[in-house]
Formats: C-alpha cells, structure tokens, sequence
C-alpha cells in the first residue's frame, strides 16, 4: 500500500467516515455482560495471617465485638469461631490477678493488655484469612494452667 493510500484510509477512519461516531459508540445490548471475579482470594490455612489493629483507616470497621470474662484460670465467653476481618475483644477481669489477651499468630504479641481484677480493658485484632488462632493469658503460668482458647475465623 502506498503511503498516499494509506493516508487517506486512515484520514478517512478517524475522520468519521467510515467509522465515525459509530464506530465508537456503545451498544447496550452488548454491555450487558457479567465478569466473575473472586470475592476473596484464598490464602493457604497453615499459617494465619493476623495484624494488630486500632480500627482506624482501612480495614478499621469492626466485623464483631466478643465480650470474655477471664478469672483463675479459664476464659469464658470465647466463640467457636470469629469471623475474618477486625475483631474487638473486651476483656473482663473477674477473677483476682491480673489476666491479659494474646494472640499467638500475632507473634504472641498483646491484643488486651493487663488488666487487674475487676477492671476492664478492650484491644482490637485484623483476622485476615481463615484459619484457626489461639489466644492465651500470658500472666504467670496463666496459660500452661489452661488459660488457652483455641478459635476457627471463617
């Protein structure tokens, strides 16, 4: 094709003449598609993969608070399973030592600090895949005496 020729089919392309403006418009029968796209993607379940959260920014929304009464040496009020997103956990101390909540998929670290008998304290915690967690006192001997709960998040 000489270069003449192909100048003047492209001038006559973009130039609105053979595919002018309805070559660009949209044809709404056409648009009616449908993507499938995951909702989620799934993460092995071996390893849990939590992050300490303050509940502010993205992620912050609370999907569930749990209220759990901790006295010597036991956990009451911990469900079966959690759902996966932000957790806040209020603990009620109404034994009499203190008593804390950790998570150990988060590096054992602290989701509720200390707290003394008959106090109060509250921490949240991003569960972001599924899987099981095991939360513990880590006071003393808190744990090895039973102050362990193991949940599932789904």
């Amino acid at each position: 094709m000489s270069r003449v020729t192909a100048a003047v089919l492209a001038a006559v392309l973009l130039g609105g003449g053979l595919l002018g403006p309805a070559a660009c418009s949209r044809d709404s029968a056409h648009d009616q598609r449908e993507v499938e796209t995951p909702d989620a993607v799934e993460r092995p379940e071996e390893t849990p993969n939590v992050e300490k959260s303050d509940g502010e920014g993205e992620g912050g929304e609370v999907a569930r608070t749990v209220h759990v009464s901790a006295e010597e040496f036991s956990f009451e009020g911990f469900p079966e399973t959690l759902p996966v997103g932000t957790v806040e956990f209020v603990l009620d101390n109404t034994g009499s030592v203190e008593h804390d909540l950790v998570l150990e998929e988060l590096g054992d670290e602290v989701v509720v600090p200390e707290t003394a008998p008959g106090e109060s304290a509250a921490g949240r915690v991003a569960l972001l895949q599924r899987g099981e967690y095991t939360f513990y006192c880590s006071v003393g001997d808190h744990r090895a005496r039973g102050m362990e709960i193991t949940v599932t998040a789904e």
